[in-house]
């Protein structure tokens, strides 16, 4: 009899033990949080979305859903566009796979929130024509730089190492049609600067949608 007790109360401590393992962990739940660009559990965060305002934290909406970008997870194909840049006698500086901002809305949005980029990427703001452009870091995280490039994809200007949350507009003084964000220090460390060229590749030349 004192055997067959000892086995219960052994096995209603288990039980108790087990128990309170499983609301432990229910309580220490905060809500979500933002996932590190190579989570398993992306999938949880994969909204169905239209554009990128719907998408929560640095997630953009690629193929109607929410996913963490390309620039983040290094994530390409063959048909990623690129930029490439050439200094004055030709000779090649640099490669950057691109994620494009081309709506007003993306513009808006540009790289606010992320908490990393991989050096081989950037994203590049396309615009109709050759204008006055300024930029700020409002939500940003990251140092950047930020080549600028006319209609003749001539670098006119570079803002080296912007810092993060700095809300001062930027701008170089003449007139742009692209500019290419980059993890600050890269511009100096390859090179790039005015007078530099860009070419585009698996990006329209007209509407700068990647093709």
């Amino acid at each position: 009899m004192t055997s067959f007790r000892f086995c219960l109360a052994v096995m209603a401590s288990v039980c108790l033990l087990v128990a309170g393992a499983a609301c432990t962990g229910a309580d220490v739940s905060e809500g979500p949080t933002p996932p590190a660009a190579n989570d398993d559990n992306e999938s949880d965060f994969e909204p169905e979305c239209r554009v990128d305002s719907e998408c929560e934290y640095y997630f953009r909406c690629m193929d109607q859903v929410c996913a963490a970008p390309p620039a983040m997870t290094g994530e390409r194909d063959e048909t990623t566009p690129v930029a490439r840049f050439f200094d004055e006698e030709g000779q090649k500086l640099a490669r950057f796979y691109l994620e494009l901002a081309l709506t007003s809305e993306e513009q808006s949005r540009g790289l606010m929130y992320r908490t990393q980029m991989l050096d081989e990427w950037g994203m590049l703001f396309v615009y109709e024509e050759d204008r006055h452009l300024s930029f700020w870091m409002k939500n940003t995280l990251i140092p950047l730089d930020m080549i600028f490039v006319n209609s003749a994809k001539e670098v006119v200007g570079v803002i080296h190492e912007a810092q993060p949350e700095d809300e001062t507009p930027r701008g170089v003084g003449i007139p742009s049609r692209y500019v290419l964000e980059i993890n600050g220090g890269l511009a100096r460390e390859f090179g790039i600067d005015s007078g530099a060229t860009m070419s585009l590749e698996y990006v329209d030349q007209n509407t700068g949608t990647q093709r």
